[in-house]
């Protein structure tokens, strides 16, 4: 019964893998229970852009397939290979990753959880900073 469910698993992941690039971080974020997690020594190389990966409790899309046993860190490392996924929905929030470049900005409804457990939502596209730093472009969410 294992064999059945670990396979099916599998056959779940390879179809997120597939249709990743046309979804977005909420929609991958929605799925993250098929989401494979980020593994060390593979070969992503023959991954689609967009496929995604699960790493430090935050979701991860592939930008640029490569092996990562060629190139040692883990997503949060690597920004220009894996981009950072965000979710709309409160409920599904992550904890606040800083971007870097344009890689991981916060768009208008997307959400993160801060260190205290509050939720914060995206008031406007490209942000950058956090609602400490910036209040103006975040309002809190009651979930």
């Amino acid at each position: 019964m294992a064999d059945f469910f670990y396979e099916l698993g599998r056959k779940e992941a390879q179809r997120l893998r597939a249709e990743a690039k046309g979804l977005d971080g909420t929609a991958i974020i929605d799925r993250e229970a098929s989401v494979p997690d980020f593994e060390p020594q593979k070969d992503y190389s023959g991954w689609p852009c967009g496929a995604p990966v699960a790493d430090d409790g935050q979701v991860w899309t592939l930008l640029q397939p490569y092996n990562a046993a060629e190139h040692p860190g883990r997503p949060a490392e690597l920004r220009t290979l894996w981009g950072l996924c965000h979710t709309k929905d409160p409920a599904k929030a992550k904890a606040w990753v800083t971007p870097m470049g344009t890689s991981g900005m916060y768009m208008k409804d997307e959400c993160y959880r801060d260190a205290d457990g509050a939720v914060w939502r995206c008031k406007g596209d490209n942000t950058v900073q956090d609602a400490k730093a910036l209040p103006s472009r975040w309002e809190q969410v009651t979930i």
